[in-house]
């Protein structure tokens, strides 16, 4: 089977163009997701719960930590 990706910028047509296809013959239409992209505070929160964060008194404390010296 192959498979052709299309990217529909205009949505206003994308029910013609799934009755369009839908009416060739051997062609059938795969439901997509749709991928939500994590915000910057999703991503930190998600962070903290893993407990993926440090903590540093000072910057000479931080940079030691971060360059192992």
């Amino acid at each position: 089977m192959t498979q052709l990706i299309l990217n529909i910028e205009n949505v206003k047509i994308l029910p013609s163009l799934k009755k369009i296809l839908g009416a060739i013959e051997g062609v059938s239409i795969a439901q997509t997701k749709s991928v939500k992209r994590k915000s910057g505070l999703d991503e930190a929160l998600e962070d903290i719960k893993a407990g993926r964060i440090y903590h540093a008194e000072s910057t000479d404390e931080m940079f030691k930590q971060i360059l192992g010296k």
